[in-house]
């Protein structure tokens, strides 16, 4: 008789029932949200999510106002009747079968509730790289022009003679500043050969 009742205790007791459902798009170490319903059952319990039995350090999960390790209890999380987020994160890649377990005083019940793939950001890295080379390139571009404006322009000799600068004049060739020199030279000359020949007369 007392084997009877207690099988009829342990069949009260598994009644609970509980539904738990999370995104479909999880990421490595990124915040998400699964729903918690709890029903045929009583009282308040407190609530453990566990996705890797072996290494439950991978998991995340927010209580009082904190990230904890999975190892822990959600203590008087959720009431019979009631739905609450679950706030979680995985720290690693991979597909974790979920264990949800509640325990109310000496009452401990796990259930499976499915199965989380979680992926890597890998497109958002590519394009966040894309983004980063564009703009290495642009600042690249900006740079280079400022430095061709501070540069002064070159002046070519299509006659392969040799270009200098004068200040008082420009740019000229080695030629055409030689030619400009012989006239003041010859000017100079004549005016001291006339010089030697007004001395004579005197």
């Amino acid at each position: 008789m007392k084997w009877l009742v207690l099988v009829l205790l342990m069949g009260f007791v598994s009644a609970v029932e509980v539904d738990f459902d999370c995104p479909d798009d999880i990421y490595v170490g990124e915040e998400f949200e699964c729903s918690l319903e709890v029903s045929d059952g009583d009282g308040v319990y407190d609530v453990k999510v566990e996705v890797d039995k072996e290494r439950s350090s991978i998991l995340r999960i927010f209580d009082s106002g904190d990230w904890k390790s999975g190892y822990y209890y959600l203590k008087e999380f959720i009431e019979d009747g009631d739905e609450e987020d679950v706030k979680l994160k995985i720290l690693e890649k991979g597909r974790y079968d979920v264990i949800l377990k509640l325990r109310q005083g000496s009452y401990r019940e796990e259930f499976d509730v499915g199965r989380l793939k979680v992926l890597v950001l890998e497109e958002e890295d590519e394009e966040e790289e894309e983004e980063s080379e564009e703009v290495e390139k642009v600042e690249r571009l900006e740079s280079e022009v400022v430095v061709l404006e501070r540069l002064e322009p070159a002046v070519i000799s299509l006659n392969g003679d040799v270009v200098i600068e004068d200040e008082g004049w420009g740019y000229v060739s080695k030629d055409g500043w030689i030619v400009d020199w012989l006239l003041y030279g010859f000017c100079l000359f004549m005016i001291f050969l006339v010089g030697i020949l007004v001395l004579d007369k005197f």
